[in-house]
This record gives structure tokens, sequence and C-alpha cells, in this order.
């Protein structure tokens, strides 16, 4: 971003939007880890990230986000416990959020990635909202 007098406002509404389907075992590693959003070239805010089993888990699981600066590094930046669960036209999914929120939202720097995954070999979806600069 250019230095400028004028304060920087989030301008773009961008949705973060991911689907995990293998087990994701080694921490920080970016073997069965997915990408779901990368921040402009001003950098972005993170307001909200939720995770979604969409199948029966079976078991206890985690699931993790990630930052990375270039896809092959991942940090991690949370993650979250995930009951077993089983799915049904009558049992409704858990929905895991994450910390960010409007209020504290994950700063991300210039084309900053975020990564996901989940510990099961099961199904689930990562949905969230950023704001790119």
């Amino acid at each position: 971003m250019a230095k400028t007098f004028t304060a920087p406002f989030a301008q773009t509404p961008q949705r973060i939007a991911a689907k995990v389907t293998t087990a994701h075992t080694t921490l920080e590693s970016a073997t069965n880890a997915v990408l779901a959003f990368t921040a402009g070239a001003d950098g972005a805010l993170v307001t909200r990230l939720a995770f979604n089993p969409t199948e029966s888990t079976a078991g206890a699981g985690v699931a993790y986000a990630y930052r990375s600066d270039d896809g092959s590094t991942l940090y991690l930046a949370e993650a979250q416990a995930v009951a077993s669960d089983t799915l049904s036209t009558t049992d409704a999914p858990a929905r895991i959020l994450f910390s960010p929120s409007e209020t504290s939202p994950w700063r991300l720097k210039a084309s900053e990635r975020l990564y996901v995954a989940f510990s099961l070999t099961k199904t689930g979806t990562f949905t969230g909202d950023a704001v790119d600069f």
C-alpha cells in the first residue's frame, strides 16, 4: 500500500469458502490443507470464519485455520475442537466458530493466505467473511 495521509478503510467485501475432504494430520504442514482466501494487494481483515461438518464425523476431530505468506510454510492461527456428531435429516451439524469478528478481526498483510483443514477424512465446509483494503 502506498504511504499517504489518507486513512485506508476496508472497501471490498470478500467471501471465504473452502471444502475439505481429506485428513490433515501434521500440524503446520501444507499437506491436505486447502486455500480458503488470499488477501488483496493492500491486505485484508477476516471478520468471520466457521466450520460445518457436512457428513457424520464418527469421532472427535479438530478444525484448523492457518496463515501463510507463500503457501508452503503454514502457521497455525487457531484450532477448534469438533465433537463427534451423527448427521441426519433431523440433526443439524454443529457450526464451529473461530475467533475473528467485526470487533476483533484477523489482519492479513498484502497477499497473505488463509488455509483451512480438518483432522478427519470427512467432508466439511469452511465459510466466512473478509474485507480487502
